[in-house]
């Protein structure tokens, strides 16, 4: 699994705010059955999953100190011991961000609480709260149960957090000329999806669409979305990698 670097996590903050409006917030731990299916219509496997959430918190004025505070205490309530996470600090004339990580083999976990300076903004500083878990599915993980928690973590430090969920998986080889296409088409058809938006670059495939076995939504523009699926082709070690995301993939792939 990537680290979850700091550019990402100001990226995952700027789609959301300044692109997308969340225009339904409903629990989200419907999402685990229709991305599974994608994932078994493809024809691939989840091997790891991830779910990310942030949140804008109420006060910008916030010192390292009280950063850090937050970072531990969403450490702690995610069962994860001071000993078993490493705390940094970075400061630029840009941004002060505290994050607490935890890695191993089969699991990732990243808390950031961020300061961001807007200059000459009219909305001056804003703070957010981000974190990001990474598992494989070997850790025995739910992602559902996991997906409640992060939840119930975030509600507690701003209201209207913002919750995406990836599923992971690969096929072995790389797929013949359009084979692509009609897996993803397939895996939109079997959970009653609607294709949206296509992006094709080499080796790379991404389809963004909207499907109403999904509660919760987003609108960019006119259009509402709610899923997002990648296929990757990796000549490093000859797979086909799947992401798939709700409402969008929040994850490098």
């Amino acid at each position: 699994m990537k680290n979850f670097s700091f550019k990402m996590i100001t990226a995952i903050i700027l789609l959301f705010v300044c692109s997308i409006i969340l225009v339904n917030d409903v629990p989200v731990s419907g999402t685990q059955q229709p991305l599974s299916s994608a994932m078994e219509a493809v024809g691939g496997k989840t091997e790891e999953f991830s779910v990310n959430a942030w949140v804008k918190l109420p006060s910008a004025q916030l010192s390292t100190a009280e950063l850090e505070s937050i970072t531990q205490q969403v450490m702690s309530q995610l069962d994860i011991e001071s000993q078993g996470y490493q705390l940094t600090r970075q400061q630029t004339d840009k941004h002060t961000t505290v994050r607490a990580e935890a890695v191993s083999s089969t699991f990732h976990a990243l808390t950031s609480a961020q300061v961001i300076n807007n200059g000459s903004s009219p909305l001056g500083a804003e703070a957010y709260l981000v974190i990001n878990i990474e598992a494989k599915t070997e850790a025995n993980l739910s992602m559902g149960q996991m997906q409640e928690k992060i939840a119930g973590i975030i509600k507690k430090f701003g209201t209207s957090p913002q919750i995406s969920t990836c599923l992971i998986g690969w096929l072995d080889g790389k797929l013949m000329d359009g084979e692509e296409h009609k897996l993803l088409e397939r895996a939109f058809m079997v959970i009653h999806a609607r294709i949206i938006d296509r992006t094709k670059a080499e080796q790379f495939v991404s389809y963004t669409g909207f499907t109403s076995e999904i509660a919760s939504w987003l609108q960019v523009a006119e259009q509402k979305i709610n899923l997002n699926m990648a296929m990757r082709y990796s000549p490093y070690d000859n797979r086909t990698y799947i992401t798939i995301g709700s409402p969008i993939i929040t994850r490098e792939y």
